[in-house]
């Protein structure tokens, strides 16, 4: 396991028709100094329209302790801090959304109605809230 805890990381949007899939792609690499892998998913919208949800998953240690370090250089670590308890769940997965024209333009503010959603599964054994709590905040209070 990675110093942080955590477990996996996922970082999720998705491409509307009107959308070119190229550029959405490009602004998801922006969160990384590393190759990656994209995974796609078509669906459709109400009206029939194409969506393709485009997703990237972390799971070996050396990505997510470089994801995070890098993560870490780009966000506003105070707020996250000051709203960690409510964007985490009852397992320990830490939710934050960012919006994709801002991420385009290279703003990584915090968007909880954001298109770009970012989840971090923190792992403390025995399962603990309070532990992954105390170990999200050593983490975003550097």
């Amino acid at each position: 396991m990675n110093p942080f805890g955590i477990a996996w990381i996922q970082i999720e949007t998705f491409s509307h028709a009107t959308e070119d899939i190229e550029k959405v792609k490009s602004l998801l690499s922006k969160f990384f100094s590393f190759d990656i892998t994209f995974n796609e998913n078509k669906t459709y919208g109400h009206f029939g329209n194409e969506i393709i949800i485009i997703n990237i998953e972390l799971s070996r240690d050396k990505e997510i302790k470089i994801f995070v370090s890098d993560f870490l250089e780009i966000i506003d670590k105070p707020y996250i801090l000051e709203t960690f308890e409510r964007r985490l769940d009852e397992d320990g997965v830490l939710f934050i959304r960012m919006n994709k024209e801002r991420v385009y333009n290279d703003d990584f503010t915090i968007d909880d109605n954001g298109d770009i959603l970012i989840s971090m599964k923190f792992v403390t054994y025995p399962k603990s809230r309070e532990k992954v709590i105390e170990n999200g905040k050593l983490l975003f209070g550097n």
